[in-house]
Protein backbone atom coordinates (compact mmCIF):
# COMPACT_ATOMS: atom_id res chain seq x y z
CA UNK A 1 0.00 0.00 0.00
CA UNK A 2 1.40 3.41 -0.99
CA UNK A 3 1.94 6.46 1.20
CA UNK A 4 0.57 9.86 0.17
CA UNK A 5 0.83 13.36 1.55
CA UNK A 6 -2.47 15.21 1.91
CA UNK A 7 -2.20 19.01 2.00
CA UNK A 8 -4.58 20.35 4.64
CA UNK A 9 -5.85 23.90 5.13
CA UNK A 10 -8.27 24.87 7.90
CA UNK A 11 -10.51 27.95 7.89
CA UNK A 12 -12.33 28.44 11.20
CA UNK A 13 -14.71 31.19 12.14
CA UNK A 14 -14.14 30.52 15.85
CA UNK A 15 -10.98 31.47 17.72
CA UNK A 16 -9.10 29.26 20.14
CA UNK A 17 -8.66 26.40 17.64
CA UNK A 18 -5.41 24.49 17.27
CA UNK A 19 -4.78 21.92 14.53
CA UNK A 20 -2.77 18.73 14.74
CA UNK A 21 -1.99 17.11 11.39
CA UNK A 22 -0.69 13.55 11.27
CA UNK A 23 0.82 12.69 7.85
CA UNK A 24 -0.60 9.79 5.87
CA UNK A 25 0.78 6.32 6.46
CA UNK A 26 -0.64 3.21 4.77
CA UNK A 27 -3.29 5.28 3.06
CA UNK A 28 -4.76 7.32 5.92
CA UNK A 29 -4.66 10.87 7.27
CA UNK A 30 -5.84 12.34 10.56
CA UNK A 31 -6.69 15.86 11.60
CA UNK A 32 -7.61 17.05 15.09
CA UNK A 33 -8.90 20.57 15.82
CA UNK A 34 -9.06 21.47 19.49
CA UNK A 35 -11.41 24.16 20.72
CA UNK A 36 -13.55 25.23 23.65
CA UNK A 37 -16.32 22.77 22.77
CA UNK A 38 -14.05 19.76 22.44
CA UNK A 39 -12.09 18.00 19.72
CA UNK A 40 -13.09 17.68 16.10
CA UNK A 41 -11.47 14.62 14.55
CA UNK A 42 -11.40 13.98 10.81
CA UNK A 43 -9.88 10.72 9.54
CA UNK A 44 -9.84 8.88 6.24
CA UNK A 45 -9.24 5.43 4.84
CA UNK A 46 -8.38 4.49 1.27
CA UNK A 47 -6.38 1.92 -0.63
CA UNK A 48 -4.99 4.27 -3.23
CA UNK A 49 -5.57 7.69 -4.78
CA UNK A 50 -6.13 7.09 -8.47
CA UNK A 51 -9.21 6.71 -10.73
CA UNK A 52 -11.65 4.03 -9.58
CA UNK A 53 -10.89 4.19 -5.85
CA UNK A 54 -13.12 4.99 -2.87
CA UNK A 55 -12.29 7.15 0.16
CA UNK A 56 -14.03 6.87 3.52
CA UNK A 57 -14.08 10.14 5.51
CA UNK A 58 -14.98 9.88 9.21
CA UNK A 59 -15.88 12.82 11.44
CA UNK A 60 -16.16 12.80 15.22
CA UNK A 61 -17.09 15.81 17.32
CA UNK A 62 -18.77 16.21 20.75
CA UNK A 63 -21.55 18.53 19.62
CA UNK A 64 -22.62 19.87 16.24
CA UNK A 65 -25.88 20.31 14.40
CA UNK A 66 -24.85 19.07 10.96
CA UNK A 67 -21.90 18.47 8.66
CA UNK A 68 -21.52 18.21 4.92
CA UNK A 69 -18.73 17.89 2.39
CA UNK A 70 -18.23 19.24 -1.12
CA UNK A 71 -16.23 17.27 -3.64
CA UNK A 72 -16.23 17.49 -7.45
CA UNK A 73 -19.31 19.75 -7.52
CA UNK A 74 -21.38 17.40 -5.36
CA UNK A 75 -22.65 17.79 -1.81
CA UNK A 76 -22.23 14.84 0.56
CA UNK A 77 -23.93 14.39 3.93
CA UNK A 78 -22.41 12.50 6.84
CA UNK A 79 -24.27 9.50 8.25
CA UNK A 80 -23.96 8.07 11.78
CA UNK A 81 -21.75 5.08 12.46
CA UNK A 82 -22.17 2.74 15.40
CA UNK A 83 -19.07 4.01 17.24
CA UNK A 84 -20.58 7.48 17.68
CA UNK A 85 -18.79 9.10 14.73
CA UNK A 86 -20.23 9.95 11.31
CA UNK A 87 -18.86 9.12 7.87
CA UNK A 88 -19.34 9.44 4.13
CA UNK A 89 -17.92 7.78 1.02
CA UNK A 90 -16.21 9.65 -1.81
CA UNK A 91 -15.57 8.08 -5.19
CA UNK A 92 -12.68 8.82 -7.50
CA UNK A 93 -14.63 7.83 -10.59
CA UNK A 94 -13.15 5.83 -13.44
CA UNK A 95 -12.93 8.98 -15.57
CA UNK A 96 -11.65 11.42 -12.91
CA UNK A 97 -8.77 13.54 -14.16
CA UNK A 98 -5.40 13.18 -12.41
CA UNK A 99 -4.26 16.17 -10.39
CA UNK A 100 -5.29 18.03 -7.26
CA UNK A 101 -8.94 17.59 -6.23
CA UNK A 102 -10.49 19.88 -3.61
CA UNK A 103 -12.46 18.55 -0.64
CA UNK A 104 -14.22 20.98 1.71
CA UNK A 105 -15.88 19.88 4.95
CA UNK A 106 -18.34 22.31 6.58
CA UNK A 107 -19.48 21.83 10.17
CA UNK A 108 -22.47 23.86 11.40
CA UNK A 109 -22.35 24.34 15.15
CA UNK A 110 -25.38 24.67 17.42
CA UNK A 111 -24.85 28.41 18.02
CA UNK A 112 -24.64 29.31 14.35
CA UNK A 113 -20.86 29.12 14.05
CA UNK A 114 -19.37 27.31 11.07
CA UNK A 115 -16.00 25.66 10.64
CA UNK A 116 -14.62 24.76 7.24
CA UNK A 117 -11.72 22.40 6.62
CA UNK A 118 -10.21 22.26 3.12
CA UNK A 119 -8.13 19.38 1.81
CA UNK A 120 -6.04 19.07 -1.34
CA UNK A 121 -6.16 15.45 -2.53
CA UNK A 122 -3.59 14.46 -5.18
CA UNK A 123 -5.12 12.00 -7.66
CA UNK A 124 -2.43 9.98 -9.40
CA UNK A 125 -2.48 8.99 -13.05
CA UNK A 126 -3.30 5.33 -13.69
CA UNK A 127 -2.98 3.22 -16.84
CA UNK A 128 -5.63 0.54 -17.32
CA UNK A 129 -4.96 -2.64 -19.34
CA UNK A 130 -6.30 -3.44 -22.81
CA UNK A 131 -7.94 -6.75 -23.76
CA UNK A 132 -9.24 -8.15 -27.05
CA UNK A 133 -12.38 -10.32 -26.82
CA UNK A 134 -14.43 -12.27 -29.35
CA UNK A 135 -18.18 -12.59 -28.68
CA UNK A 136 -21.36 -13.36 -30.60
CA UNK A 137 -21.87 -10.62 -33.19
CA UNK A 138 -25.37 -9.89 -31.82
CA UNK A 139 -23.73 -8.34 -28.74
CA UNK A 140 -21.68 -5.99 -30.93
CA UNK A 141 -24.39 -4.95 -33.38
CA UNK A 142 -27.69 -5.82 -31.66
CA UNK A 143 -30.59 -6.66 -33.99
CA UNK A 144 -33.23 -3.91 -34.34
CA UNK A 145 -35.68 -5.73 -32.04
CA UNK A 146 -33.05 -5.74 -29.24
CA UNK A 147 -32.26 -2.01 -29.37
CA UNK A 148 -35.54 -1.00 -27.74
CA UNK A 149 -34.94 -3.57 -25.00
CA UNK A 150 -31.41 -2.29 -24.36
CA UNK A 151 -32.57 1.32 -24.09
CA UNK A 152 -35.42 0.37 -21.76
CA UNK A 153 -33.01 -1.57 -19.54
CA UNK A 154 -30.56 1.33 -19.48
CA UNK A 155 -33.31 3.68 -18.33
CA UNK A 156 -34.42 1.22 -15.65
CA UNK A 157 -30.92 0.72 -14.27
CA UNK A 158 -30.15 4.45 -14.33
CA UNK A 159 -33.28 5.12 -12.28
CA UNK A 160 -32.05 2.63 -9.65
CA UNK A 161 -28.72 4.43 -9.32
CA UNK A 162 -30.56 7.70 -8.68
CA UNK A 163 -31.97 6.25 -5.44
CA UNK A 164 -30.38 7.81 -2.37
CA UNK A 165 -30.74 6.14 1.02
CA UNK A 166 -29.49 8.63 3.66
CA UNK A 167 -28.44 5.96 6.14
CA UNK A 168 -25.85 3.19 6.06
CA UNK A 169 -27.29 -0.29 5.54
CA UNK A 170 -23.96 -2.13 5.57
CA UNK A 171 -22.49 -4.01 8.52
CA UNK A 172 -18.76 -4.38 9.05
CA UNK A 173 -16.20 -4.93 6.31
CA UNK A 174 -17.09 -5.89 2.74
CA UNK A 175 -16.38 -9.43 1.59
CA UNK A 176 -15.59 -11.01 -1.78
CA UNK A 177 -18.96 -12.31 -3.06
CA UNK A 178 -17.84 -15.61 -4.60
CA UNK A 179 -15.08 -18.21 -4.51
CA UNK A 180 -12.91 -18.26 -7.61
CA UNK A 181 -10.07 -16.51 -9.38
CA UNK A 182 -10.54 -12.74 -9.26
CA UNK A 183 -9.10 -10.85 -12.22
CA UNK A 184 -7.59 -7.40 -11.83
CA UNK A 185 -9.54 -6.10 -14.81
CA UNK A 186 -11.42 -3.10 -13.47
CA UNK A 187 -11.24 -0.23 -15.96
CA UNK A 188 -9.91 -2.51 -18.68
CA UNK A 189 -10.22 -1.07 -22.19
CA UNK A 190 -11.91 -3.80 -24.19
CA UNK A 191 -11.89 -4.33 -27.94
CA UNK A 192 -14.70 -6.66 -29.00
CA UNK A 193 -14.29 -8.47 -32.34
CA UNK A 194 -11.46 -6.07 -33.33
CA UNK A 195 -13.76 -3.06 -33.66
CA UNK A 196 -15.99 -2.27 -30.68
CA UNK A 197 -14.50 -0.45 -27.69
CA UNK A 198 -15.78 -0.33 -24.10
CA UNK A 199 -14.58 0.03 -20.52
CA UNK A 200 -14.95 -2.77 -18.00
CA UNK A 201 -16.61 -1.24 -14.94
CA UNK A 202 -16.23 -4.10 -12.48
CA UNK A 203 -14.05 -7.11 -11.74
CA UNK A 204 -14.59 -10.65 -12.96
CA UNK A 205 -14.43 -13.68 -10.68
CA UNK A 206 -13.89 -16.88 -12.65
CA UNK A 207 -15.77 -19.76 -11.10
CA UNK A 208 -17.67 -22.87 -12.07
CA UNK A 209 -21.29 -22.58 -13.04
CA UNK A 210 -23.44 -22.96 -9.95
CA UNK A 211 -20.86 -21.54 -7.51
CA UNK A 212 -22.58 -19.59 -4.75
CA UNK A 213 -22.76 -15.80 -4.96
CA UNK A 214 -23.07 -13.93 -1.66
CA UNK A 215 -24.04 -10.37 -0.75
CA UNK A 216 -20.80 -8.43 -0.36
CA UNK A 217 -22.44 -6.49 2.48
CA UNK A 218 -25.87 -5.93 3.99
CA UNK A 219 -28.42 -3.88 2.11
CA UNK A 220 -31.66 -3.79 0.17
CA UNK A 221 -32.20 -5.58 -3.15
CA UNK A 222 -33.36 -2.85 -5.54
CA UNK A 223 -33.15 -4.64 -8.91
CA UNK A 224 -33.63 -8.17 -10.21
CA UNK A 225 -33.56 -8.30 -14.00
CA UNK A 226 -32.37 -10.29 -16.99
CA UNK A 227 -30.34 -7.66 -18.87
CA UNK A 228 -29.29 -7.97 -22.50
CA UNK A 229 -25.62 -7.47 -21.71
CA UNK A 230 -25.44 -8.31 -18.00
CA UNK A 231 -27.68 -11.36 -18.09
CA UNK A 232 -29.38 -12.27 -14.82
CA UNK A 233 -28.47 -9.34 -12.58
CA UNK A 234 -28.91 -8.30 -8.94
CA UNK A 235 -28.29 -4.79 -7.58
CA UNK A 236 -28.08 -4.13 -3.83
CA UNK A 237 -28.38 -0.68 -2.23
CA UNK A 238 -26.00 -0.30 0.74
CA UNK A 239 -27.00 3.28 1.50
CA UNK A 240 -25.19 6.61 1.08
CA UNK A 241 -25.26 6.28 -2.72
CA UNK A 242 -23.37 2.96 -2.83
CA UNK A 243 -24.62 -0.04 -4.84
CA UNK A 244 -23.13 -3.46 -5.58
CA UNK A 245 -23.89 -5.29 -8.84
CA UNK A 246 -23.82 -9.03 -9.61
CA UNK A 247 -24.15 -10.09 -13.29
CA UNK A 248 -24.32 -13.20 -15.51
CA UNK A 249 -25.99 -15.33 -12.84
CA UNK A 250 -27.39 -18.75 -13.67
CA UNK A 251 -29.83 -18.59 -10.77
CA UNK A 252 -31.24 -15.84 -8.54
CA UNK A 253 -32.21 -16.64 -4.96
CA UNK A 254 -33.60 -13.30 -3.78
CA UNK A 255 -36.18 -10.78 -4.92
CA UNK A 256 -36.62 -7.03 -5.16
CA UNK A 257 -37.31 -5.41 -1.80
CA UNK A 258 -35.51 -8.07 0.23
CA UNK A 259 -33.22 -6.91 3.02
CA UNK A 260 -30.15 -9.15 2.78
CA UNK A 261 -27.33 -9.60 5.24
CA UNK A 262 -23.66 -9.74 4.39
CA UNK A 263 -22.83 -13.29 3.34
CA UNK A 264 -26.37 -14.29 2.39
CA UNK A 265 -26.42 -16.48 -0.74
CA UNK A 266 -28.27 -14.46 -3.38
CA UNK A 267 -27.54 -16.48 -6.52
CA UNK A 268 -25.26 -18.79 -8.48
CA UNK A 269 -22.49 -18.09 -11.00
CA UNK A 270 -23.55 -18.49 -14.63
CA UNK A 271 -22.91 -17.32 -18.19
CA UNK A 272 -26.01 -15.32 -19.11
CA UNK A 273 -25.70 -12.12 -21.16
CA UNK A 274 -22.55 -11.05 -23.03
CA UNK A 275 -19.92 -13.49 -21.80
CA UNK A 276 -17.26 -15.89 -23.04
CA UNK A 277 -17.74 -18.34 -20.17
CA UNK A 278 -19.15 -18.71 -16.65
CA UNK A 279 -18.03 -16.05 -14.20
CA UNK A 280 -19.37 -13.41 -11.82
CA UNK A 281 -19.15 -9.78 -12.83
CA UNK A 282 -18.93 -7.85 -9.55
CA UNK A 283 -19.44 -4.12 -9.87
CA UNK A 284 -19.86 -1.13 -7.57
CA UNK A 285 -21.45 2.25 -8.25
CA UNK A 286 -21.09 5.24 -5.94
CA UNK A 287 -23.33 8.14 -6.98
CA UNK A 288 -23.46 6.49 -10.42
CA UNK A 289 -19.66 6.43 -10.71
CA UNK A 290 -17.94 3.12 -11.39
CA UNK A 291 -15.69 2.18 -8.45
CA UNK A 292 -13.25 -0.72 -8.22
CA UNK A 293 -14.94 -3.22 -5.84
CA UNK A 294 -11.53 -4.33 -4.56
CA UNK A 295 -10.98 -0.88 -3.02
CA UNK A 296 -13.94 -1.43 -0.65
CA UNK A 297 -12.18 -4.43 0.89
CA UNK A 298 -9.58 -2.10 2.42
CA UNK A 299 -12.10 -0.06 4.42
CA UNK A 300 -13.28 -0.83 7.93
CA UNK A 301 -16.87 -0.29 9.12
CA UNK A 302 -18.33 -0.75 12.58
CA UNK A 303 -20.29 -3.90 13.36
Amino acid sequence: MKTYTIIVQAICCCIGISLIFIPAYCGAFDLTARGDRGDIKITSQYRNLHPGEVIKISLKMPRFSSARAYFQDREYMFAPERNGSTFLLLGLGLDVKPGIQNLDIHIDLSKGNTKTYSFKIPVAEWKFPIQRITVDEKYILPPPEAKARIEKERTKVDSVYRIYTPRWLGYGRFIVPSMGSMRKNFGERRIFNDTFHSRHRGVDIRARRGTQVKATNSGKVVLIHNLYYGGNTIIIDHGLGLFSIYCHLSKILTKEGDLVRKGDVIGHVGSTGRVTGPHLHWGVKLFNQAINPRSLLYLSFDE
